[in-house]
């Protein structure tokens, strides 16, 4: 089994969309960690405005920071 690479850190600042019912926002978040489940990274990202842990995928999120 081939495991790729995952593309975030621990404590690196990311951003991913927030959906409800009615509406959906764009949250900034820091990743707490991350696991490597059905051949997807997944990772438990904790949310900047409210502290509210999220479990993100990684095609979900991205990066803030500039390289």
């Amino acid at each position: 089994m081939d495991i790729k690479n995952n593309k975030y850190k621990y404590k690196e600042e990311v951003s991913f969309e927030r959906r409800n019912l009615f509406k959906s926002s764009f949250v900034r978040g820091t990743i707490i960690s991350y696991k490597f489940v059905n051949y997807n990274w997944v990772y438990l990202v904790e949310c900047a405005d409210d502290k509210k842990l999220l479990t993100i995928p990684e095609d979900d999120i991205w990066s803030l920071e500039i390289e």
